[in-house]
């Protein structure tokens, strides 16, 4: 039998998972976050397109002004070196990169078959959790509109 996996429901805190950069440096979560409100997208791949096409969204709106005083995560599963996959095809240097390990499932995105979910959190300076969309599918795991709506703006 399959295990269930439960997306953390908004007004929750984020889970404090451990992460890393693509130097290979460990830190958590709620550390890196820094008291900061933040966009969280965790990628379903390192070198997933579509993926990588809401990278780049969020490069345009860090760009435009519409994330100042926010911080943008985008989080691959896996090890420093999908970070550092990550970071090379992510053109905003504005955007932090990191690596979960495997411990996207520690917010509910979990694999069906073999595909890993993908999905975006925006979070409070408290970590609390504002806004939640994922899916198996990463063309359904962010939209700038809601993104935008969860912050305010």
């Amino acid at each position: 039998m399959p295990e269930t996996i439960a997306q953390p429901a908004v007004g929750a805190h984020i889970s404090d998972i451990p992460l890393l950069d693509p130097a290979d440096a460990a830190s958590r979560l709620i550390d890196e976050l820094s008291g900061r409100p933040a966009v969280l997208f965790f990628m379903r791949a390192a070198d997933c397109p579509v993926c990588l096409a809401h990278t780049r969204s969020l490069g345009r709106m860090i760009e435009s002004g519409a994330l100042d005083g926010v911080a943008v995560f985008v989080i691959a599963p896996g090890d420093a070196g999908q970070a550092r996959v990550a970071r090379a095809r992510i053109a905003s240097p504005d955007i932090e990169v990191r690596a979960s390990g495997d411990h996207h499932a520690d917010l509910g995105l979990g694999k069906f078959l073999t595909l890993q979910h993908s999905g975006t959190f925006v979070v409070d300076a408290g970590g609390r959790i504002l806004s939640a969309q994922t899916s198996a599918l990463p063309t359904a795991s962010f939209s700038r509109a809601k993104v935008l709506a969860a912050l305010g703006r």
